[in-house]
């Protein structure tokens, strides 16, 4: 078992290295106040339709320092995935600060999920890198991290659009279920959970 504490003291006990299908070389690794730049220039680059549909905060360079600056890494992980040419080409949320509205809801479906044990995310990859099978380490690889923090149920960052069905395939190819439909912000959008 590890703790947030005993990631931020030791980064290495989830970094990871694979190859992807092209052969390039990439590294999942908690993000870090040096990353600034690279991350700032990940977030600018990243299309209008990624931009739409990630919802935990915008995707610009001030957001990237403001993030940087102030790593609360005992509330919140955030993991990137870095290339040869250490260009952040993907991004994770990992975070146990779950929103009231998320527990409502899981409530209401009958899923007992707590804050401080469970896990709401949010991933974004390299316009790109889409297709490449960075999506699936990010993801393989958080879910690995959640078991080693003992986290019992994996939620998605204020659900997916309805009409993201590329993504609900996705999560449904990771064993996430569809838990209920709700609408935020003028989109409708589907809850999905993972129980490890």
């Amino acid at each position: 078992m590890i703790t947030l504490q005993s990631i931020a003291d030791n980064p290495s006990l989830v970094t990871s290295k694979y190859q992807l299908k092209s052969g390039e070389a990439v590294v999942f690794r908690p993000l870090n106040e040096h990353d600034v730049l690279a991350f700032g220039r990940f977030m600018e680059e990243l299309s209008e339709e990624i931009r739409r549909r990630f919802g935990p905060h915008p995707l610009n360079s001030e957001e990237a320092a403001r993030i940087c600056d102030k790593l609360d890494v005992l509330k919140m992980l955030r993991m990137i995935l870095v290339n040869s040419n250490d260009e952040i080409v993907g991004y994770i949320i990992l975070s146990f600060e779950l929103r009231d509205s998320q527990v409502l809801r899981y409530e209401d479906y009958k899923i007992p999920i707590e804050r401080g044990r469970d896990i709401c995310v949010a991933p974004a990859v390299a316009d790109r890198y889409q297709n490449s099978g960075l999506g699936s380490i990010m993801l393989e690889e958080t879910i690995k991290i959640a078991q080693r923090l003992g986290v019992k149920y994996i939620i998605l960052w204020q659900g997916t659009q309805l009409t993201n069905t590329r993504a609900i395939h996705f999560y449904e190819k990771f064993g996430f279920q569809k838990s209920g439909e709700f609408e935020k912000y003028g989109n409708n959008n589907v809850d999905m959970t993972l129980m490890l």
